[in-house]
Formats: C-alpha cells, structure tokens, sequence
C-alpha cells in the first residue's frame, strides 16, 4: 500500500477515526437521499462531476458519486484531495489543477480523468471532526467566486446534518420510518426547487458560474432543508 505523506494525515487523526465509525458509513451502497443532494450540488454549480468523500485510514471511500468518469469505491488517501481539505475549515478550491495543487496530493488519476477542476468543503461533525467532504470536479478549469464557496459550504452543511440524523436514527429503528420519510420528501421536493432554479437561469446549459443572486437563493432554499433537518434533529 503506497505511504500517506504525514503532512496529509491531521494530528487528530486517530479520534477522527474513532467518530467516523459511529456514523457507519464505510460501505459504497446507493442512498437515496444523499444521491440526490449530490446530483442537485452538481447541476447547480454547472460541474461534470461530484461526490461525498469519507476519509478513512488508508483509503478514502467514494459515496454517491454523480457522474465519475470511472466506476470506482474506494481510491488511495494520497490520491484524493479530499484528503488535503480535511486539513482546513475553510472551502479548498484549486481552479486549474495544470497549475496548482494541493501538496502531498498525487493528482496522476485525476490527470488520466481530464478533471482540472476542483472544490470541496468538510463534512464536519457537531464534536468538530473532519470526515470528509461534500466535493466538486470538472474537466475545464473555472472560476469559483466567493459566493459559490459559501453555497458550497452550506450544502456540506446540510449534507452533515442529514448524515447526524442517520446515526441518531440508526440506534432508534422504530423511529426511521416516522422520521425519515418526511425528511426525504421535504429534501426532495426542495431540491427540485433548486433543479427548476438552475433551469430558470440557465436555460441553455450549465452555468460556468453562480451569480451572487442565484447563489442567495440557492442558498435559501437550502436554508429551507436545513432547517427540517434540524427540527427532526431535536425529536430524536
């Protein structure tokens, strides 16, 4: 197995394992409902490509993948940016991988893919541990703009909240059925709302980029969920 550069691997490591297991995310099977954020993330910001990744000891877990390149569960911790994001809190963009990427990173398969493009935010856990992150690829380089990366964020939000659901849900069974449901018809019809967005202002393609209006509205509706999800938070 190739080494992890150290440089790549957060002080708090072993903690940070020791919470990812309590989420039980480390299996690849489709869930419905981050599918759909992650597909709506992808068509709102106009991109080719999109996933959560889970950063795991030596690998890091590909989940709900959107439209990859290759058919792939699982890549090296060093192979993946995702890997370098967890580092920060801030939003990591690199705009054109042709000319810089994150350091200790091996960008050699995302080079063989064509993806020169890339941003990701942390799916942080309310104890402040980095898990992974809710993260974007396109094959040409573009411009990110600053209200993009805070759309971006509060999508990654959203994402972690819903996974903090899952986990308080999985050790309550009786309760997924009357809980979850609701959920996932509120995040899917809101995420419609966000699909006809992109449609409206971009009827002839994908945006290249997110105007700050577009990107307020967005942001609101995502808002919306959030705050469904937060409310079904405090049930359980």
């Amino acid at each position: 197995m190739t080494d992890i550069p150290t440089s790549l691997i957060p002080a708090n490591d072993a903690d940070r394992l020791r919470a990812l297991e309590s989420y039980q995310l480390l299996d690849a099977r489709s869930e419905k409902v981050l599918d759909e954020v992650v597909a709506a993330t992808a068509r709102l910001f106009g991109v080719s490509n999109a996933m959560l990744s889970i950063i795991e000891k030596d690998e890091v877990l590909v989940k709900a993948p959107y439209n990859l390149p290759i058919a792939v569960e699982r890549v090296p911790r060093n192979q993946s940016m995702c890997s370098a994001t967890i580092l920060q809190d801030d939003t990591a963009v690199f705009e054109d991988l042709t000319k810089t990427s994150a350091p200790g990173v091996d960008i050699s398969l995302l080079q063989q893919l064509g993806l020169n493009f890339y941003a990701g935010h942390n799916l942080r856990t309310p104890d402040g541990f980095n898990l992974g992150s809710l993260c974007l690829y396109n094959g040409l380089p573009r411009p990110f703009a600053s209200a993009e990366r805070e759309l971006l964020a509060q999508l990654a939000g959203l994402v972690m909240h819903l996974l903090e659901l899952r986990r308080i849900l999985g050790a309550h069974a009786e309760a997924t059925a009357v809980l979850w449901e609701p959920v996932y018809r509120a995040v899917g019809a809101q995420m419609a709302r966000l699909t006809a967005l992109v449609e409206r202002v971009s009827p002839t393609g994908p945006p290249t980029e997110l105007t700050p209006a577009v990107a307020q509205e967005a942001g609101a509706i995502v808002g919306v969920i959030d705050q469904f999800v937060t409310a079904a938070l405090k049930r359980v």
